[in-house]
């Protein structure tokens, strides 16, 4: 077992010493917050690794679980990939993904029959402590929702599975120090091999966990940006896998990130300035958008696919039979009757989140100089109107 205490010690130095005047200025909020979460990550990573270890014990066999073929949605963050997933994630004939309660708090095999366990016994109840977590999710969680749905019972992207041995992207917004976290949102070209395979070890163990629970026979589906950086650490751990990579308009895109780094930045610290923010925001795009496109000239065609936003909201049904058959997959009548109607529902979707390039001090201009190739390649408009995914 592996655990970044390296990377622990450095970020918890810089958020305790030297930090007036920057964005993890030990405000009355910062230290509430580092108060809270510290006790509770501690609490939460006792549970998750007793688990884990005990799986060793009593759950041997999952070590033996074979990954054939799992199906990666990578590509830059706010392009859809979140829509695609839960969309191929109701075919549960065939696929299979991690959801929220389960990457959080039961990435064991013992934690995960634990939780099904009180499931079952909530059900026979009347499902009180279900409708009370929609609910909560509904009324307190609003306006995350309006960003991005978190739902305890969705589809949720299992990188957050690396947090258990700190080693996430993500703790960033935990942690306001871009330079120190980067190299975890490109592992392939920033982590040295050993730590890669650190990392990459403990996410097959875990995905091998969940397949020996919600697998039979069925193809592991998972959906995060943040792999964009790690295509050849996941090739190298699963050298049949499969990825679709999402693209949309940078016109869309690059607003839609900011606004999100900094809606999540302010839940856990009180930024001074956003500077830093968007141009670590800026840098993730930037590589996202050209990286896959690199790494799939080297990976046979039947192993990956790119999609442009326009096209699945246009054409979903199409473009989804299209996957399927890229990837040999059965479209079974059933599932092909869902996403006709999910098709009908796409053509008019609306978004109610707003913003403007304006507000993040960027031209159309600016953002078409920037990526003239990407609007090149995919043929996005160049006058395009911003809304939200």
């Amino acid at each position: 077992m592996w655990f970044n205490v390296r990377l622990l010690f450095r970020v918890l130095y810089k958020s305790l010493v030297g930090t007036r005047g920057t964005n993890a200025q030990l405000t009355l909020r910062r230290i509430t917050v580092l108060a809270l979460l510290a006790p509770l990550y501690v609490f939460v990573e006792l549970c998750n690794w007793t688990g884990l270890l005990l799986d060793r014990i009593l759950f041997p066999g999952y070590r033996t679980v074979k990954v054939e073929k799992p199906l990666f949605i990578i590509g830059v963050p706010r392009s859809g990939t979140t829509f695609l997933q839960r969309l191929l994630a109701r075919d549960r004939e065939q696929f299979t993904s991690m959801r929220f309660w389960e990457v959080a708090f039961a990435p064991s095999i013992l934690q995960k029959k634990m939780f099904q366990m009180l499931g079952r016994i909530d059900a026979l109840c009347g499902s009180p402590c279900a409708r009370f977590i929609h609910r909560f999710e509904r009324d307190q969680m609003a306006e995350l929702y309006r960003i991005h749905r978190i739902g305890f019972f969705e589809a949720e992207e299992d990188v957050w599975l690396l947090f258990h041995i700190f080693s996430s992207a993500l703790l960033v917004f935990v942690f306001p120090f871009a330079e120190e976290l980067w190299p975890y949102f490109y592992p392939d070209g920033e982590l040295d091999k050993r730590e890669q395979q650190h990392i990459m070890r403990f996410y097959r163990e875990c995905v091998q966990r969940h397949l020996y629970v919600f697998g039979k026979g069925r193809c592991f589906l998972s959906k995060n940006p943040i792999f964009t950086g790690m295509i050849q650490c996941l090739n190298r751990t699963f050298p049949d896998a499969r990825f679709v990579c999402m693209v949309r308009s940078p016109l869309e895109v690059v607003p839609s990130v900011l606004s999100l780094y900094q809606s999540y930045s302010r839940l856990f610290y009180t930024p001074v300035e956003f500077t830093t923010i968007n141009a670590a925001a800026r840098r993730v795009v930037a590589l996202y958008y050209r990286y896959p496109l690199e790494q799939f000239s080297t990976l046979p065609a039947e192993r990956h696919m790119v999609i442009s936003y326009p096209q699945l909201m246009s054409n979903l049904e199409n473009t989804v039979q299209e996957l399927y058959r890229r990837f040999g997959l059965s479209f079974s009548p059933a599932y092909e009757q869902m996403v006709r109607a999910e098709h009908a529902k796409a053509r008019n979707y609306t978004s109610a989140h707003r913003y403007s390039l304006e507000q993040f001090n960027l031209s159309r201009e600016d953002i078409v100089r920037e990526y003239e190739d990407i609007f090149d390649r995919f043929g996005f408009e160049r006058d395009t109107e911003r809304r939200e995914a």
